[in-house]
């Protein structure tokens, strides 16, 4: 007995000694991977960026927002307890560690490859922070407890709990309590209630997730757990609880949201100011006055959105997502009664573990990935009758959605131009558990989906360069791809304008003539033989200069350019600006088959707006610090001597203007008679013919444009201006598939521009351009070009460039 005795002390000495050596060893190992930790939180005040349109309405935020830091004695008792409650009890008593939880999360890590139930205390999610790595295993799981201890040993558990209070991410750029109090509910944290103060802790287990924004359900039902644990733990009263708990949720409405959907360029902004100045704009609280008209903006966002509905409409209705396996029929019953007990079963475990096993949770999981128009309203349908069908919105209110002949256009779509026959009532269009968008009209829920079609729309100051709306796509939120700047379709025949500007430069003029005759070119860049063709697949004869751009005349271009040059046009075209290594070096770029970028096309246009004054496009007014020092003003530059008041700014001034969107243009060197007499003939096209009919509704005589359609429909744009701005639209697909056999530039583009000037006519006064010197008309005839002085409806008056 005493031998057995003698020897579990032994295995117990050697344990002891065995186990000391393994965490002694372990913190020399991992030592020197080990980051250091501060104790002090320096940035006691953080601001983001703020990013302002021309008229002072605010497009965007970047960067952390956090409030002034707390000490332990400021921190008021509800925040206190409800942190304690919600992630560690005993934060007081461990040293930085509590075995049994790391034991079961180290179980998760082996079981399951990740950490289900956290296991960490105060203490260690402080230290978190300082380790880059986020991988849910065993060594990264060492690391924090080497480093709780390190802190424990270094800091009271007062300072600790200050850096994880001030410091923590509460979700939506908020980092500390005051600053998701100010966030959640636009209160300091000694304006908390005890609910309130419950949801701010409640946030920090899953911030993007579970936080009142995001999921409201999520969110008072972690409060609630975390009001009953206070409770049990003695930090509050019965009465405390329960009158917490009934605390109806009130947070601020419209939580970073922006009265104008700028986000494409506020990205733009955002990606140059890092460029230019660095990470640390983030948190300077500056003011960017940016070159944005919101209400231009606003106005072509509508214009867009409107017409590429209508376009989508016209090719019918695509099956859309579905989470039906996630009930049963009795459930979509219970549902549409409007009773919706189960959705909330299994959310206090949720709310416990942090995790998203209810169905009320996947719900709005899949509500989270639908992303539609501001107007679009989000709902799960949950029974189906012929003519009427019960939705459940995001809102979780139940509302009925009636038939309605309109919803004919929703024929299944089985390819862009091949369709099912037209729907008799909602059995041939919808089923139980599918998810879909809706638009109130009339006080009455109309069926809705997304266009899967994309589009671009960018506006510039022809004098100026200063960019006045930009849409780089229709949903920033499902793709953040920028198509005004970093996309480039072929242009189709809104580059014919420029091939005959060259024409013009090289003597022509707009009563020369060619012959518009069916002809085959051989050409060692293109195919062995290439019979191009008009897209009204007919023939003219001998053609006007001036009717073949306005009738957009692929033969009389492809013939222009061969008499020109291709090598000349090239040269040409590269002095406006357009990237040589994308001007295709054979007659194919008569009919636009290079590729550009909407904003470099509307750079384009504005040189014929402008009449050849060359302009770069710019994005930025002025910055001022948030004490109101000017960092940068467009008319002026940067500023000298930045350095001295942002140490971290280098080579300051050094750039004329680091805020552009395209290269500076050098003097074109360019006549400006050609510019006007391509104006001229842009201008009359849009009083003639298809273009005409529709822009006929604008009443200008100052406006001018042209559309384009490249080959299958893949890419259709109009391009149009007048004194004071020019604008391109792109409507297209990522993919390169087409828009349809029917839809031209015409048919879409060119609406959204009449659309979007329409509304916009008031913002753009009319003014007559000027005429530059050495301009004559002479009478010519209609059929020749030859000079006439004959007057009849044979002859017409030409510009000529004396």
């Amino acid at each position: 007995m005493i031998r057995l005795i003698q020897l579990l002390l032994n295995l117990g000495i050697v344990g002891t000694i065995s186990a000391i050596l393994v965490i002694v060893g372990g913190y020399l190992f991992f030592k020197p991977t080990l980051p250091e930790i501060e104790l002090v939180d320096e940035n006691s005040l953080i601001s983001p960026v703020q990013i302002f349109s021309s008229d002072n309405v605010l497009l965007a935020e970047f960067g952390e927002q956090k409030r002034r830091t707390l000490s332990f004695e400021e921190i008021p008792d509800n925040i206190k307890y409800a942190f304690l409650a919600a992630e560690d009890d005993s934060f007081f008593e461990h040293e930085g560690f509590r075995l049994l939880s790391f034991a079961r999360a180290l179980f998760q890590i082996i079981q399951q490859g990740e950490i289900v139930s956290g296991g960490g205390t105060i203490t260690m999610q402080v230290v978190r922070g300082y380790l880059l790595n986020r991988d849910q295993n065993v060594v990264r799981k060492l690391k924090e407890i080497y480093l709780a201890f390190e802190l424990e040993s270094m800091a009271s558990k007062e300072e600790i709990f200050e850096l994880y209070i001030n410091t923590f991410f509460f979700g939506n750029r908020s980092y500390g309590v005051e600053a998701a109090a100010q966030t959640y509910f636009s209160k300091t944290v000694n304006e908390l209630t005890l609910a309130e103060a419950a949801i701010i802790a409640g946030t920090a287990q899953r911030p993007s997730d579970v936080n009142p924004i995001r999921s409201p359900e999520r969110a008072v039902s972690r409060r609630n757990w975390i009001l009953k644990r206070m409770y049990s733990l003695g930090y509050i009263g019965k009465g405390e609880y329960l009158l917490a708990t009934m605390e109806p949720l009130n947070v601020v409405q419209d939580i970073f949201t922006y009265a104008v959907d700028a986000r494409y360029f506020s990205e733009v902004i955002r990606q140059s100011l890092i460029d230019e100045y660095g990470l640390k704009v983030y948190k300077e609280g500056w003011k960017v006055t940016s070159t944005l008209d919101s209400g231009l903006q606003t106005n072509a966002l509508l214009a867009q959105q409107n017409n590429l509905l209508a376009y989508d409409k016209r090719h019918g209705w695509r099956e859309t997502n579905t989470i039906g396996e996630l009930f049963s029929s009795e459930d979509f019953q219970e549902i549409a009664a409007g009773r919706l007990e189960l959705l909330f079963n299994n959310l206090e475990e949720d709310a416990e573990l942090g995790s998203s096993n209810s169905l009320i949770a996947q719900v709005r999981n899949a509500f989270d990935e639908m992303h539609g128009f501001k107007d679009f309203h989000k709902a799960l349908v949950v029974d189906i009758k012929p003519k009427r069908v019960i939705l459940m919105q995001e809102n979780l209110e139940i509302v009925t959605m009636n038939w309605d002949d309109d919803l004919q256009w929703a024929r299944k779509r089985i390819a862009i131009d091949s369709f099912g026959p037209r729907p008799q009532n909602f059995y041939d269009i919808l089923s139980p558990g599918d998810l879909i968008f809706f638009r109130w009209k009339n006080d009455q829920p109309v069926l809705e989906q997304m266009p899967e079609a994309e589009s671009a729309l960018v506006s510039l100051d022809p004098n100026s360069g200063a960019i006045k709306t930009y849409i780089g796509g229709i949903n920033f939120s499902e793709s953040n791809f920028d198509r005004v700047k970093i996309s480039y379709p072929q242009t189709g025949s809104s580059f014919k304008p420029f091939v005959y500007a060259a024409a013009f430069n090289a003597g022509y003029s707009g009563a020369s003539v060619v012959n518009d005759a069916p002809i085959i070119f051989e050409d060692d860049n293109l195919e062995s033989y290439w019979r191009p063709e008009n897209y009204t697949k007919k023939f003219y004869g001998d053609t006007r200069l001036r009717e073949a751009l306005i009738q957009s005349i692929n033969i009389v271009t492809i013939k222009l350019m061969r008499e020109i040059g291709i090598e000349e046009t090239r040269r040409f075209l590269a002095s406006m600006g357009f990237n040589e290594s994308r001007l295709n070096p054979d007659l194919s770029l008569a009919l636009g088959s290079s590729s550009f970028s909407p904003l470099e096309m509307a750079r384009a246009y504005s040189l014929i707006a402008n009449l050849g004054q060359p302009i770069t496009p710019y994005f930025i007014e002025r910055i001022e610090d948030r004490n109101g020092n000017v960092i940068f003003d467009h008319s002026q530059g940067p500023k000298d001597g930045l350095e001295l008041i942002f140490p971290w700014i280098s080579d300051a001034g050094n750039q004329d203007n680091p805020f552009s969107a395209l290269p500076e243009l050098p003097d074109l060197n360019i006549d400006s008679r050609i510019f006007f007499l391509v104006k001229d003939i842009l201008q009359e096209a849009l009083k003639r013919g298809t273009s005409g009919r529709k822009t006929k509704i604008l009443d200008r005589k100052d406006i001018g444009g042209k559309t384009g359609t490249t080959n299958d429909a893949i890419s259709t744009w109009f391009s149009g201006f007048t004194e004071e701005l020019a604008t391109t639209v792109w409507v297209g697909t990522d993919d390169f598939s087409s828009l349809g056999k029917d839809e031209f530039g015409s048919s879409i583009a060119l609406p959204i521009w009449v659309d979007f000037m329409e509304s916009s006519i008031e913002k753009i006064p009319e003014k007559v351009g000027k005429v530059p010197e050495g301009i004559s008309y002479i009478r010519v005839n209609r059929d020749t070009g030859l000079p006439t002085k004959e007057i009849s409806e044979k002859s017409y008056f030409e510009i000529s460039l004396d």
